[in-house]
């Protein structure tokens, strides 16, 4: 019997274990730098070493907010599962609250968890020490096993606790290297997705006109804001012939990437069939049949289109569900152009009808939208029709372009810092008022 004044002989096989432990870790981490091997070999090891049914590693993160088992090995190599969550839960909350080794021959009825009390489970007779680093507590090293009755030994507990200190180091560095590799990627992956997008947007904004089309006296002007990288509205004028020119505007249902090439295919079904030869009826329903063959389900295209024949002074359009454009004559009255059919994309054999105006000098057309019209301030108030009928009536003949930069900077003001929730588009057909 040892004298109690006197330090306790060290136990050769505990302290043979524990150097071969140390050795062969010093291995593992030199020949490893991922996370998972790692552990693996520690849950395995620990377990041949107390010759137990399991072992288990449970890390503690920001990202696990329930105490549940990281790791579990069974002695055979092969894996069993995670605990169960209650299990998980109570066994961390013990190490966490005691700051103290876990012993016991019978989990489910040791009377210090009484929420356990019955439970059919493989996990009885339980050794669990807490993983540290520095004073942080970093998860947990058990073993176990599937029977009650062992007798967790003095020895045992050193030995586990030794095995769990120089584990847990070793371990948190390979978690770290880990995140880091992790968050580089999600980096490069982020970084990549923004190139993607801003090549996107560079060849959607290539897609609609760089400069204004004059023809005569007139000039047609447009300008797209989307209100991410890639939106889902675009614009487009172009001559017919001489002293006619056609004009469009669409507005894609959805934004981003899956909008803009929705977008890119009426854009080139409109250079296709709007050739001035076409009756727009016509044009209408081919452009339509092309949208419902590519559109996804639910999705469909509000869209406007108007050809000009100046020298006759006619405006004949189709409107396909889009914010009615406004005409605005010289008095200042302002006709809006709604003659149409449904959106582009909803049906495939829909009929569409052909509105036809009077367009003659001091008038102008305004096509828009409804990121204008429905612009949100701070309040969540619109900017509304209403708003936008004032602005354009009172607008003087003034060149398109300072029209339309007159009425994204009210919309701005209106909307003051509330953010941009849909894309922006106005396109202006007027007289350029030079001499």
């Amino acid at each position: 019997m040892s004298n109690p004044g006197t330090a306790a002989t060290p136990d050769p096989a505990r302290l043979m274990a524990e150097l071969q432990f140390l050795a062969e870790l010093s291995l593992v981490v030199a020949s490893n730098t991922e996370l998972e091997p790692i552990l693996d070999w520690v849950v395995q090891k620990t377990t041949a070493m107390f010759g137990a049914d399991e072992g288990s590693i449970k890390l503690l993160g920001p990202e696990v907010p329930d105490p549940t088992v990281k790791t579990l090995v069974a002695k055979r190599g092969k894996a069993s599962g995670s605990w169960p969550a209650g299990i998980a839960t109570d066994v961390m909350g013990f190490l966490l609250a005691k700051n103290e080794p876990l012993a016991t021959a019978d989990l489910v009825n040791d009377p210090r968890f009484p929420r356990l009390h019955g439970m059919d489970t493989r996990v009885r007779a339980t050794l669990a020490v807490p993983l540290r680093v520095g004073n942080r507590c970093t998860g947990m090293l058990a073993v176990t096993h599937a029977s009650p009755g062992r007798q967790w030994a003095r020895q045992d507990i050193q030995l586990l606790s030794i095995v769990a200190t120089n584990s847990a180091g070793v371990i948190e560095q390979a978690r770290l290297r880990a995140e880091a590799r992790e968050s580089q990627r999600l980096a490069e992956e982020a970084e990549r997705l923004q190139r993607e997008l801003q090549l996107a947007r560079e060849m959607q904004m290539a897609l609609v006109p760089s400069r204004p089309l004059r023809i005569g006296a007139w000039e047609a002007t447009g300008r797209v804001i989307p209100a991410r990288e890639v939106g889902g509205d675009a614009f487009d004028y172009f001559l017919l012939g001489p002293m006619r020119i056609g004009v469009s505007i669409a507005d894609v249902s959805g934004k981003g990437v899956p909008a803009a090439l929705l977008m890119s295919n009426v854009q080139g079904s409109v250079r296709a069939f709007c050739d001035g030869r076409n009756r727009i009826a016509e044009a209408m329903r081919s452009i339509n049949e092309n949208v419902a063959r590519a559109a996804a389900s639910g999705k469909f295209i509000t869209f406007f289109y108007a050809e000009m024949d100046l020298e006759r002074g006619r405006l004949f359009y189709s409107n396909a569900g889009h914010n009615f454009p406004l005409l605005r004559r010289t008095d200042g009255t302002l006709v809006e152009l709604g003659n149409g059919g449904l959106p582009l994309g909803i049906l495939e054999n829909s009929q569409y009808e052909v509105g036809e105006q009077p367009f003659s000098a001091g008038d102008a057309l305004l096509l828009y939208s409804d990121g204008i019209s429905e612009a949100l301030d701070e309040r969540r108030d619109e900017f509304g029709e209403d708003r936008l009928r004032a602005f354009w009536r009172g607008r003087e003949v003034v060149r398109p372009a300072s029209t339309i930069a007159a009425l994204i900077r009210e919309v701005e003001a209106f909307r003051g810092r509330a953010l941009q929730s849909d894309d922006m588009t106005a396109v202006v057909v007027g007289e350029h008022g030079d001499a």
